[in-house]
C-alpha cells in the first residue's frame, strides 16, 4: 500500500509554476536562451519560500501575458513577462503595483539572494 497519492489537482501551486514557466519560456524563446535558466531560478525560489496554497497562474484579459500571483514573506507580489525589456518584473500587489524588480539574462544568482532575502527579512 503506498503511503502517498498522487495529487492530479491543477490547482496546487506546482501546477501554477509549472504552467507559468512553461509560458514564460515559450514567450521567450526566440530572445536570449539564459532567459531559461532565470525563469527556472526565480521559479525554484518562489516554490521554496511562497505560502503554501498561494500561488497561482492567471492570464491578461487578452490571454497573452501569463502573471503568476503569489505571497512571499507576508506580501502579495505578481510575475509576469515583459517582451519589452525582456525580464520577468516582479510587482508590489498587482500587475499594475511598483516594480520590486527585473528578472533578465544579466540577473546574477547574488541577485536573486539579495532580492528575495529582503523580502523575508
Amino acid at each position: 500500500m503506498a503511503l502517498f497519492a498522487p495529487v492530479r489537482s491543477e490547482t496546487t501551486d506546482l501546477d501554477a509554476v509549472r504552467r507559468y514557466a512553461v509560458r514564460v519560456i515559450a514567450q521567450s524563446e526566440g530572445e536570449d536562451l539564459q532567459m531559461k535558466a532565470v525563469t527556472l531560478a526565480l521559479l525554484g525560489g518562489i516554490m521554496w519560500r511562497a505560502a503554501p496554497g498561494s500561488t497561482e497562474m492567471m492570464q491578461d484579459a487578452g490571454g497573452a501575458k501569463a502573471i503568476l500571483s503569489t505571497t512571499l514573506g507576508g506580501r502579495h507580489l505578481t510575475f509576469a513577462y515583459d517582451q519589452n525589456t525582456e525580464s520577468i518584473e516582479m510587482r508590489e500587489g498587482t500587475t499594475d503595483g511598483p516594480v520590486l524588480h527585473r528578472f533578465c539574462n544579466r540577473t546574477l544568482i547574488g541577485d536573486f539572494e539579495r532580492t528575495f532575502s529582503a523580502l523575508w527579512g
